[in-house]
């Protein structure tokens, strides 16, 4: 019975891999401040560990939806429109709604996930 439980063991001990924890998720809360004709800003300080900065420009994870439908592209640096967003420390989520609305005015829900 020894012969078999101890190589078990030992192979299941190196070869369990846990499941990743589930994204966490939260609701962008309006009002959002405009930035220019397309972009809003959504402060989130809490997040900020979290943020893309000058050396590592596509280290967030956040991933923002509108509607339950995802926006994008992440990372944008340039430009925020059609849907683009960003996550930038110490500027919180940047981003526009897919149709370039208003996005405290167009009626839609903003939320994100995170890993």
């Amino acid at each position: 019975m020894l012969a078999i439980y101890f190589p078990v063991a030992v192979y299941l001990h190196y070869s369990y891999v846990p499941k990743p924890d589930p994204p966490k998720a939260a609701t962008l809360a309006g009002p959002f401040r405009k930035l220019d004709n397309k972009a809003y800003q959504a402060l989130m300080p809490g997040l900020d560990g979290l943020a893309d900065f000058d050396s590592a420009p596509t280290r967030s994870t956040v991933t923002v939806f509108e509607n339950g439908r995802q926006l994008g592209p992440a990372h944008s640096l340039k430009t925020i429109a059609d849907g683009s967003y960003s996550h930038r420390r110490g500027s919180g989520i940047i981003f526009s709604a897919s149709d370039n609305s208003d996005p405290n005015t167009n009626g839609r829900t903003y939320s994100l996930t995170w890993q």
